[in-house]
């Protein structure tokens, strides 16, 4: 009993040195109405935080070291739910960030309450993979899913490793509420190409359409089923700029068939903004080859 006693007493204080190792690095969050989240210091002045709990112009404010501090928003990419604050005068070390570790891994939730006040939660990695696509045009490669961030709050918050490395931020806004986590080096390198407002290098067409299925003429002509009606355009874009049209069926794009707006989606998720690439479209019952330059997808 005496042996389990100690074992346990020595684990309760690791997983305490883990949360206070991690605390100068979470900082709490108030920019939206009776609701609070977290976020991550990733150096210098810069707070990467979930875009989902970020109201637009609101004043934003962050608890860290033990001080409030007024924050502006910097920029944001609402495809992946991230956001980055700026605190003036603010200029603390970089959180260190490292690779999620693999599934059945310990590790441990950090994030703020309203007031600041430190919250965890222990947990496992239930799994790392992907792609997971976001609804947004945007693929992430990985995601990690965990038990440990189950908590308000933790919007935005660390999940930190067995070695106090932070290795996800999490959010809850990309996979309905469900706790996953985005890797913290995938995330600190979007966070400060969004705060150097560098290009993503999404691709993008500026195009809404719909899934449809063809007559049995369009058929026979497109040797295909099914393809995506496009019903509306982003002026200027991509899209209308290389001669698509209201009311035309896209049927392939570089050669791969699109039958619904996630197979576009990944489609244009791999290729480079700039590229040339070949599209096939039915325009008055007969299949069509157009060449649309892919464009940047706008950041918001």
């Amino acid at each position: 009993m005496a042996n389990s006693t100690s074992v346990l007493s020595a684990l309760s204080s690791e997983i305490a040195s883990l949360a206070e190792a991690a605390a100068p690095f979470v900082a709490g969050i108030a920019a939206r109405p009776h609701r609070t989240s977290s976020g991550i210091a990733i150096g210098g002045n810069l707070i990467l935080t979930a875009d989902h709990a970020v109201e637009r112009d609101r004043d934003i404010a962050v608890t860290l070291d033990g001080r409030k501090h007024d924050a502006s928003l910097v920029a944001r990419d609402p495809a992946t739910d991230l956001a980055v604050l700026r605190v003036e005068g603010l200029d603390v070390a970089p959180a260190t960030a490292a690779a999620p570790p693999p599934t059945g891994s310990l590790v441990l939730s950090v994030s703020r309450t309203g007031s600041g006040t430190l919250s965890t939660g222990i947990g496992v990695i239930t799994s790392v993979g992907g792609p997971l696509r976001t609804g947004r045009g945007v693929v992430l490669q990985s995601i990690i899913r965990t038990d440990a961030a189950l908590r308000p709050g933790t919007a935005g918050g660390a999940l930190v490793d067995t070695e106090g490395r932070i290795v996800g931020i999490t959010t809850p806004g990309l996979l309905r509420g469900l706790p996953v986590a985005i890797p913290a080096l995938d995330a600190f390198d979007l966070a400060r190409r969004l705060a150097a407002h560098q290009p993503l290098g999404r691709g993008y067409l500026g195009v809404s359409v719909q899934p449809v299925a063809l007559g049995a003429t369009q058929r026979e002509s497109a040797g295909a089923a099914r393809g995506l009606l496009v019903f509306d355009l982003a002026a200027g874009g991509a899209a209308e700029q290389g001669g698509i049209l209201v009311g035309d069926i896209l049927l392939r794009f570089d050669g791969e068939a699109v039958q619904s707006p996630g197979e576009l989606q990944d489609r244009l998720g791999r290729t480079t903004p700039g590229h040339p690439s070949a599209v096939t479209v039915i325009r008055g019952g007969r299949p069509e080859q157009l060449t649309v330059t892919v464009g940047e997808r706008p950041q918001a």
